[in-house]
This record gives C-alpha cells, structure tokens and sequence, in this order.
C-alpha cells in the first residue's frame, strides 16, 4: 500500500490536482482580505473585526469551496486514469482493484486536509499583510487552526467517499463535478433545517460554524460514522464485482 501511495505521489506532482490544492485555499483567503478590505479600510480594522475575517474564511471554505473543491480534486485523480486508460496498466502491478480503490481514498483525503491548512496559513498571512497596511494587530491571530483543520479532516469523510465512489465508476468527467455542485447548492436549502443530518455536504459547514456546540459534536460523530460505511460498502460492492469479473 505505501508502494502504491508513492506510486501516486510521484504521478501528480505536477499535476493539475497539486496546483488546486494552493490555488482554491489562497483564493478564499485572498478574497476575504478584500472583503475586509473594502468594508473598513487598512487603517480602520480594529479587534472586533478579526472574527468577522476568520468567519468569513472558514464559512466560504466550508460552506461553499469545500464541497466544490473535493468533487474536483476526486475527478482529477480518478480522471487521469479514464482520460489515459491507465487503469489496466495500474492493475498489472502487484494490487488489487480494492487497494488502488482505497490508495486514492486516501490520497484524496490528505489533499483536503492539505487545502485546509494552506488556507489557514493563507489567512494569517493575509492578516500579517493586513497589520503591515495599518490594521490593530490584537486578536488578528486569534484562530484555533488544528481544531479547525481535525473537524474538517472527519466531517469531509462522507463527500470524499461518494465522490470518490461516483468519479472511480463514472468515466465522464461532467457527472462527479455535476453532483459536487448540485450537492453544494442544496446546502443553502437544507443547511439552516433540522434535516442537515441527512446531508454529508452539511457536516463540515455545521461542525465549523454551528451555532450550537452540540451539533457540531453531533456533525462529527455522524460524519465519522457515515464515512466509515460509505467507504465500507464502496469497498464491499468493488470486491464483490472483482470476484464476479
């Protein structure tokens, strides 16, 4: 497996999922730099207004960019394979479907935990850039970044296990990027109801801003169980239809 892993390492490196996972986080933190930019001026962010800034990140990201950002980076990596037909070349190797299946599970998850921190060190650094133009440097660095970045790690697991799942089997690249975003926009409906438990596109946005500290506990909890199963039974049916071939 950690053959594979680096089998997949080496193939995008410079790939076009390498450069999405700098280039969305640095757009969200550089937006919300304007944003705070244009509503105050350098000179006129004081204290108060560094929350708004660190909810305005992490909002947009989980909120919106998130989702958006593991359809397209689940595609990149299965869609380099069905673009190429590479997929009985890979399988010539000493692995099985399942393996190859479970390697770019993984590999997709670290991108999201690797988008997730550049965009925390995205946004001090748009702080720190901030504070240099005349802004009050107090509580401009005021942002739990691990706990930050843990929550998403675990609520992304049931959106990266469907997507994963739908862009492996699925060789048109238009239909996983299609349910990210379809998926995404049912956020704005479901998001504020007391049906989000039954949407995994919820769990990150409810487990970062959740005005309750019980749904987010609640958020995590059902992400982690839920992602477990999706992969166990994306897992199951791949094996099944390797015996079956």
């Amino acid at each position: 497996m950690l053959k594979l892993l680096s089998v997949e390492l080496l193939k995008i490196r410079r790939s076009l999922a390498l450069l999405m996972m700098f280039a969305i986080p640095l757009m969200v933190a550089t937006l919300n730099v304007l944003i705070l930019l244009r509503r105050h001026g350098a000179n006129a962010i004081l204290p108060e207004h560094w929350n708004f800034y660190w909810l305005g990140n992490s909002g947009l990201w989980s909120y919106f960019m998130l989702p958006l950002y593991i359809a397209l980076i689940t595609t990149l990596l299965n869609g380099h394979e069905h673009k190429h037909q590479t997929w009985r070349l890979m399988l010539t190797l000493p692995v099985t479907q399942l393996q190859l299946f479970m390697v770019k599970g993984l590999l997709a998850w670290l991108f999201v935990i690797g988008a997730s921190a550049i965009l925390v060190i995205g946004a001090n650094l748009g702080a720190g850039v901030l504070i240099v133009l005349g802004a009050s440097s107090h509580n401009a660095f005021d942002f739990a970044a691990l706990p930050f970045i843990a929550k998403l790690a675990i609520t992304s697991l049931p959106v990266i296990a469907i997507q994963h799942a739908v862009s492996w089997r699925v060789g048109n690249l238009v239909v996983p990027l299609a349910l990210g975003v379809i998926a995404t926009m049912g956020i704005t409906q479901i998001g504020g109801s007391s049906s989000w438990i039954w949407y995994p596109w919820v769990y990150s946005l409810m487990a970062t801003n959740g005005a309750e500290m019980g749904n987010q506990q609640q958020a995590l909890w059902l992400a982690a169980a839920v992602g477990t199963v999706l992969f166990a039974a994306s897992a199951w049916y791949l094996g099944r239809r390797e015996v079956e071939h």
